[in-house]
């Protein structure tokens, strides 16, 4: 077997095939890993907006039930390991390595070279089958048709929010985007789908619920099953979750109870976290990165950000990969800032995404009106600017925009331990 930093340089080198849609690979080194799943039910989870949410929560809601459950999910804030989550916890590095270790085996066997996101969902299956849980839950990447976690066998299948996002890759159409998610619906098993205001949506999904099997997979011609879940206007995203999550538990027969506790206990980082550093400076985190999905959460993200903040300040920082509706996730960021008395925005670059980041200065030429706008090239001199200074003199700081920005803020902070890192971390059980 080779050596731990052999097979992480071999995980590494996989970057380097870039991102591709389409299930021949996987479907290959997935037959020949020949993993058995006889015990575990799998949930398979696809969507634009909240997804994560639910595939947290699901995992969370679980895990106090005392019920075992991997997660597999993308992508990772602050190490590889997060992609995988053993009751709501990363896995170890040794464990990471020795089922990636197999992979690699594999691959080479069969002369196949993998995808990076190829390889930690195989990862993720070798360590499925060897740890044997009763739930395995499935984040799908992108889209759905062609996202490598398709090939894996699911009983029960959830759509989340659908919006207009990857429209480079998945289209501009809504309907197409639909069909591209709805796709995971396996044939003869539920599909829970989170009900869209528009038009011809169900005739959308129906059709695919009908038609939904893939013959390369092996898969039989029966119709999925639909259920729809009306979701309130006006709910949060973990709201949203909630409702999911209740309806696969009716679905699977499982006592629900455990779902509202697990929300309030919920550590999904990034998302909504608040950090209280013992300099008196309070960080808000929060990932979301396309203009539809900061839209819903961003009367949260101001409520959040003016508890506890007397004098009415936001700093905020503020970084992003490449956008399609760039112009839209600025006006929304605007809109935030909007609602305090004073503001100051720190723009920066992210680092770890699959694209470089867009330049802060590109950024900078939004019209912020009589905002103070600063850039930095560096997060890590934009974070030492802002301690620097006395917690009333910069309010509270929020930031948006990018996951990976999200995780290189966790880094720095040094909040990305096996606790800080779990769904429910020790302080809260």
């Amino acid at each position: 077997m080779p050596s731990d930093s052999a097979v992480r340089a071999w995980l590494e080198s996989t970057r380097d095939n870039g991102m591709a849609l389409g299930l021949d690979t996987t479907n290959a080194i997935l037959k020949q890993l020949d993993v058995n799943f006889d015990g575990t039910t799998i949930i398979h989870v696809a969507g634009s907006n909240g997804k994560g949410t639910l595939c947290s929560l699901l995992s969370a809601s679980f895990t106090l039930n005392c019920e075992s459950n991997v997660m597999f999910s993308s992508p990772h804030l602050c190490r590889i390991e997060e992609r995988i989550r053993l009751d709501g916890v990363p896995i170890s590095g040794k464990e990471f390595d020795s089922c990636l270790a197999t992979v690699r085996l594999t691959a080479e066997n069969l002369g196949i070279v993998p995808t990076f996101f190829e390889t930690t969902f195989l990862t993720a299956m070798v360590f499925c089958a060897r740890s044997r849980p009763k739930y395995l839950i499935l984040e799908t990447g992108l889209g759905g048709r062609l996202d490598a976690t398709r090939c894996s066998p699911a009983d029960l299948c959830v759509l989340t929010s659908i919006t207009t996002e990857h429209t480079d890759i998945l289209g501009t159409d809504i309907y197409q985007i639909i069909a591209e998610k709805a796709a995971i619906a396996r044939p003869g098993k539920p599909i829970i789908v989170r009900h869209m205001g528009i038009e011809l949506f169900e005739e959308t999904v129906n059709g695919c619920a009908q038609n939904c099997a893939i013959e390369q997979l092996g898969e039989t011609k029966e119709f999925a099953i639909c259920q729809y879940v009306e979701v309130p206007t006006g709910v949060t995203a973990l709201d949203e979750a909630e409702l999911l999550a209740n309806a696969v538990f009716e679905t699977l027969s499982i006592d629900s109870s455990t779902i509202s506790n697990s929300k309030n206990r919920l550590n999904w980082p990034a998302r909504m976290q608040i950090i209280k550093l013992d300099s008196g400076h309070k960080f808000l985190l929060d990932a979301a990165h396309n203009p539809s999905g900061l839209a819903k959460v961003k009367q949260q993200l101001v409520d959040l950000s003016k508890h506890d903040n007397s004098e009415d300040k936001l700093c905020l920082l503020f970084g992003t990969s490449p956008q399609q509706e760039l112009t839209k996730m600025l006006e929304n960021v605007k809109e935030i800032c909007d609602e305090f008395s004073n503001v100051e925005i720190f723009l920066t670059k992210p680092t770890g995404g699959r694209y470089p980041p867009i330049e802060p200065k590109t950024l900078a030429g939004y019209d912020w009106g009589d905002i103070t706008v600063s850039i930095w090239q560096n997060y890590t001199h934009a974070i030492d600017a802002i301690l620097a200074r006395s917690p009333a003199s910069v309010g509270n700081i929020l930031s948006i925009g990018s996951l990976y920005l999200q995780g290189n803020i966790l880094n720095y902070l040094g909040k990305n331990t096996d606790d800080d890192l779990s769904l429910l971390p020790k302080q809260s059980n």
